[in-house]
């Protein structure tokens, strides 16, 4: 039998016939054999109260300083799992820690850690078996004004109040799952954080809807404990919203150890400064060779650059364009091309020129101040390969082999990850091509992207955490010898042991791949940015259409993010006359436009990656030591938004406009602006710009682009000299009460 715990605060059930002894004796004579009065248990630190039964380990957790209660009503049961079935048999308690023990030997300990700011709930014994916790306790609705944040790529929050119901898993480093080993929730305003440090963690948030008053929408977050995870905490952040969740959050990542940085990563090693507001530019691919499924025989071959002209085009990128940094980047340059006969690439591909002509483009691409970046990959192998071999594949619980995805070399099969390092580090791979080429970066492709993996080879049997310590093992064997690296998507483990991430702030013009937010009532919010934008250099993935990235470009805007090209056209692109089209017209083709701009009669490519990167490039510089410390919702239905990054007057503020319609806000240097569909006005020190209707007096009816950076000076207030770039619109801008006829560009003397 069952019974709901005492909630009567700071007694036990014993305490309440202190008055009555003789009633209280008398009625636990009249019991059963064996049964008894379970107590109340009590933890309290200067964050937190949290009450236990302990006969059904039910409990509650009261945050001392909103006062609110989680859960709102009764309490929250100890975990569901076949261990604990039945109720506990012992009790063992200490002023931090209460563990509870079923007759079966299961056992729970609720335990204060984090010098008393954090509940840990850890599960022992071999009999427990998996756990699923929290789902009562961590439950929220529209009354509440609750809400969940979840850290899947740039972050979501999701509202109790969409009127969507749904249940999605967010597994902890799966593709599109958690990528960081948290969830938030807040509700009246109180902010709490569940943390994990295991990669058998499967947080499950579901929305449930009640026909009737308001408030019936629910939204709550459950736990899945598999294998090894046996322990998940709760953090009681206080009165606050997301903002109070990134920053109790940070702290714990710097208590892991996990938040490594972009400073000290460039005092390791100075190459990184290059890559501060750097345009990401891949080509992608040199040489397209596609095989059948069975990697048999070729479909197709088209050598679309040859090492040659992936020069040419770096240095059409700086000396026409005059982009000062990138990460330009080589796909398809290994033997077979791009996804083909992996893991032997050696030697470069000679379609495209071979290895002479290779490593003469990375000299001529690194001679420009830009960091050239191979692209290889080491999870996929192919049939074709000279070092095929089963032996190395993952292996399912039946011994058959694991296969991955059809790409352009076939059938992929999966390596098992500590193969993985055993075939990069073979003499003739990693360390000959850094001889060879001389590269001063690596992309390992897929190794930060797909999810954690198990394999069953029992030569090589790994576990899902096994999995992330040996890509952690690939990453730093590959930093080692080209000194920057990167890899796909991005998790937060691999921060220590990496530079870039390529897919962490969108992918193919879009927030998300797979995940539709809209289904789950969501918004986007760069929470990533709020945590860790000061420890990773961080771009999207996959190609898109510049005349539909408007939003695109928005959203790198808000999460203060370079922007990536990875569209390009073949061979001398710009050379080539491009196809005949109506010019980029309607909101989502904003920043495609050249009319009266800096690069009107240029190739499309070229006049979308001059206004953006003019724009994106200088906004990461400024804020790249620094994080989201506040965003805010400048409307109710949270499209206009305003982001901080840094304190006081060295910060730098983004507003962007998401919504449909045209939106009024003010900024310090701009007075009143009026930002169209995806406008957006930047302020910091040293850097402004703006798309906008109307900004320092002067209206621009179609809208209008310019940036301003101080050239001479220490701001933009006081600089002795002032570089504006108009990318289109009117070209007249005022400044300080002066004038400007901007075409392109110019430099300016304030007052002179």
């Amino acid at each position: 039998m069952r019974r709901e715990p005492s909630t009567m605060p700071d007694r036990t059930v014993s305490r309440i016939f202190k008055s009555g002894r003789f009633v209280a004796l008398a009625i636990a004579a009249a019991l059963p054999a064996g049964l008894a009065f379970a107590e109340t248990r009590l933890l309290q630190s200067p964050a937190m109260r949290v009450d236990i039964d302990s006969q059904t380990g039910k409990w509650s957790l009261v945050d001392k300083t909103s006062g609110v209660r989680w859960p709102s009503e009764g309490a929250a049961g100890a975990g569901a799992a076949g261990g604990l079935a039945s109720e506990f048999a012992k009790t063992a308690a200490s002023p931090h820690r209460v563990r509870l023990e079923t007759a079966g030997g299961a056992a729970v300990n609720f335990e204060l850690v984090d010098d008393g700011r954090a509940l840990e709930i850890r599960y022992e014994g071999e009999a427990v078996g998996d756990v699923r916790v929290l789902d009562d306790a961590l439950a929220v609705t529209a009354a509440d004004e609750g809400y969940a944040v979840v850290p899947c790529r740039e972050g979501l929050l999701i509202p109790a109040a969409s009127g969507v119901a749904f249940s999605q898993t967010f597994g902890a480093s799966d593709y599109e799952g958690c990528h960081m080993n948290m969830i938030g929730m807040i509700k009246r305003g109180s902010a709490i954080v569940a943390t994990w440090d295991d990669a058998y963690v499967f947080a499950e948030l579901k929305s449930t809807l009640k026909a009737g008053s308001d408030g019936s929408q629910r939204l709550s977050a459950g736990f899945n404990l598999r294998p090894s995870a046996r322990a998940i905490r709760l953090a009681p952040l206080g009165n606050g919203d997301w903002n109070t969740l990134a920053a109790g959050y940070r702290r714990i990542a710097e208590a892991k150890g996990l938040a490594v940085t972009l400073r000290e990563k460039i005092k390791q090693n100075p190459h990184v400064q290059l890559m501060v507001g750097a345009a990401d530019f891949k080509l992608w691919t040199c040489l397209a060779r596609r095989m059948n499924e069975e990697s048999t025989a070729e479909e197709s071959v088209r050598v679309r650059w040859t090492f040659d002209e992936a020069a040419a085009i770096a240095e059409h990128l700086h000396g026409d364009l005059g982009i000062e940094r990138c990460l330009f980047m080589l796909g398809g340059w290994t033997a077979g091309g791009y996804d083909c006969r992996h893991p032997d690439n050696l030697p470069a591909n000679p379609e495209c020129g071979g290895n002479d002509a290779l490593a003469n483009a990375v000299r001529r691409i690194q001679r420009l101040g830009f960091v050239a970046s191979l692209h290889d990959n080491y999870q996929d192998m192919y049939r074709d390969a000279a070092s095929w071999n089963p032996a190395l594949i993952e292996k399912k619980p039946d011994g058959s082999l694991v296969t991955g995805g059809r790409w352009l070399g076939g059938r992929a099969y999966m390596v098992c990850a500590p193969k993985q390092v055993e075939l990069a580090m073979r003499p003739q791979n990693l360390p000959e091509i850094q001889r060879l080429f001389a590269p001063w970066s690596y992309f390992i492709d897929t190794t930060y992207a797909v999810g954690p993996r198990e394999c069953s080879d029992p030569a090589h049997r790994i576990g899902r955490n096994d999995d992330i310590a040996w890509k952690i093992r690939l990453s730093d064997e590959a930093r080692k010898l080209f000194g920057i690296f990167g890899s796909e998507c991005g998790r937060e483990w691999a921060l220590p042991h990496s530079d870039f991430f390529e897919g962490l702030v969108g992918v193919s013009g879009k927030y998300y791949h797979n995940l539709d937010p809209a289904k789950l009532g969501a918004m986007v919010i760069p929470f990533w940015e709020m945590v860790y934008h000061d420890c990773q250099i961080c771009w999207g993935k996959y190609g898109y259409s510049a005349n539909e990235a408007a939003e695109f470009v928005a959203h790198h805007a808000i999460c203060a993010r370079p922007l990536y090209y990875h569209s390009v056209p073949d061979h001398l692109y710009w050379k080539e006359k491009p196809a005949e089209g109506a010019a980029p017209s309607g909101d989502r083709a904003s920043y495609a436009r050249t009319d009266g701009g800096w690069a009107e009669g240029l190739h499309p490519l070229d006049a979308f990656v001059k206004n953006t990167q003019e724009l994106l490039g200088p906004l990461y510089a400024a804020t790249a030591h620094d994080r989201l410390g506040r965003l805010e919702f400048l409307t109710p239905d949270r499209r206009v938004r305003r982001a901080q990054y840094g304190e006081g007057g060295a910060a730098t503020t983004v507003v962007v406009n998401f919504g449909d319609g045209d939106a009024a806000v003010t900024s310090a240097l701009g007075g009143e602006v009026l930002l169209p569909p995806f406008g957006l006005v930047i302020e910091g020190p040293w850097f402004a710009g703006f798309y906008a209707k109307k900004w320092g007096g002067r209206e621009y009816p179609g809208g209008a682009l310019f940036t301003l950076q101080a050239v001479e000076g220490e701001d933009l207030q006081t600089a002795g000299k002032l570089r504006i770039f108009h990318g289109f619109g009117d070209p007249e801008i005022v400044w300080k009460g002066a004038r400007y006829e901007v075409a392109r560009e110019m430099v300016i003397t304030p007052g002179g």
